[in-house]
């Protein structure tokens, strides 16, 4: 055994003319050199065994694992082989002090530098081989700077395409091309020029946020997203039915009784606008909310607002409780905003899906369903607990001013033991 460290360095378009003296003396010394057709290119007359990285990497990874402990060894990745590189998979099958990295300055680096932008506050997304879907998390938090790692299918075009579809169109598209080589090419896009535009397959997109129009995404009432606080979305940037909405500060205690936690699935029965849902959904990307509607019309106004406010994880669903809700995977938490007049049906349904730990939130505005309601969840496997809750806000009256009361809210909330 030569018992010795298997260099992973990285390299950029200028080849070995980009690589620190340690870097070229690792290569000259080694006995064997894997890396992509490309990187080997640069090394014409390097004399040893030269293993090619192509779609299967785990199996060369593995080869690596046996060769490296007999022979000097050096793996070259592009730029920064731990950053979205193979550096990581090298580390889960290697030992740390048998691996010594050579980083190069990354692609997502020279494509900011390229564009004359910090970097610091970016978000990174990778697309390499990963569904479109992937974009939309940093989307959902209205990420100003997002660098895109692209690939064939997930080209700048497409990702525009994306971007228009999901109500994003104001972002506008840095395509990054060549970085550090001859070719280099940095060009500047709106989703709807680079519709046509064919790019080197070697690129990094950098998302910038752009200015939005008045009313733009925000239903028409002059709010942008941008504009809009972490919790508690305004009515008014909330497509609905007039009066059919849950009220905001409803909608913050509904979020608190519910207790969400990051990969929970929540059920939105008679969820009108769908306000419940998309407060929820921006919580975490990874809770999955199912908005169930059983008005052909307001579920448009759902449908509407998830594509709005760009949430992949909330599933419009028409039907009425309780038969629909066999379509739906069992729950961790359930808001009920509506019955329909069936909540003596719903609510054994409800609790036997419910998940142990599970959380249910009913908002009654009559004293009827309070009443059934509260003694519906009144049973051995739950812990019940009520709230009421009444609104006032300041109207005017002549050159003063008097609170306006609302009708109460009666919040009813059971824990599934």
């Amino acid at each position: 055994m030569c018992g010795e460290l298997i260099a992973v360095i990285g390299i950029g378009h200028d080849g070995p003319h980009g690589l620190s003296p340690a870097a070229l003396a690792h290569i000259a010394g080694a006995q064997v050199l894997a890396g992509g057709k490309r990187h080997l290119a640069f090394f014409p007359d390097w004399q040893g065994e030269k293993l090619v990285i192509g779609a299967d990497v785990h199996s060369l990874v593995e080869r690596l694992k046996v060769i490296y402990r007999h022979q000097k060894t050096v793996v070259l990745a592009s730029g920064d082989p731990l950053f979205y590189g193979i550096g990581r998979l090298l580390l889960e099958a290697l030992p740390k002090d048998d691996l010594l990295f050579l980083p190069h300055v990354s692609a997502v680096q020279l494509a900011f530098a390229g564009i004359k932008e910090s970097w610091h506050d970016a978000c990174v997304v990778s697309l390499h081989g990963r569904p479109m879907q992937a974009l939309l998390p940093a989307l959902q938090r209205r990420a100003v700077k997002i660098a895109v790692l692209t690939d064939a299918q997930n080209h700048p075009a497409a990702i525009a395409q994306f971007l228009s579809n999901h109500g994003q169109a104001h972002y506008t598209l840095w395509v990054c091309e060549e970085l550090g080589g001859p070719g280099e090419r940095v060009t500047c896009w709106t989703p709807e020029s680079i519709q046509q535009q064919t790019f080197s397959p070697l690129n990094v997109t950098i998302l910038l946020h752009g200015s939005l129009s008045p009313r733009e995404r925000a239903g028409g009432e002059g709010l942008s997203l941008e504009a809009l606080p972490l919790l508690g979305i305004p009515e008014a940037a909330i497509q609905h039915r007039q009066g059919m909405i849950t009220r905001r500060e409803f909608r913050l205690l509904a979020l608190c009784y519910l207790a969400l936690h990051p990969g929970d699935v929540l059920w939105d029965v008679g969820a009108g606008s769908g306000s419940v849902s998309l407060e929820a959904a921006r919580l975490s990307a990874s809770l999955e909310v199912f908005a169930l509607e059983r008005s052909v019309s307001a579920l448009a106004h759902i449908e509407h607002n998830v594509q709005q406010f760009a949430l992949a994880n909330v599933h419009p669903v028409l039907g009425e409780a309780p038969e629909a809700l066999a379509l739906l995977p069992d729950p961790d938490a359930v808001f009920i905003g509506g019955s329909g007049g069936r909540l003596a049906e719903m609510v054994p349904v409800v609790v036997q899906r419910l998940r142990p730990g599970g959380r249910i939130v009913m908002h009654c505005i009559t004293l009827e369903n309070f009443a059934l309601g509260w003694e519906l969840l009144h049973q051995p496997t739950l812990q019940v607990d009520t709230t009421t809750v009444q609104l006032a806000h300041a109207k005017p009256l002549g050159p003063w001013h008097r609170l306006e009361s609302e009708s109460p809210m009666f919040i009813l909330r059971a824990t599934k033991l």
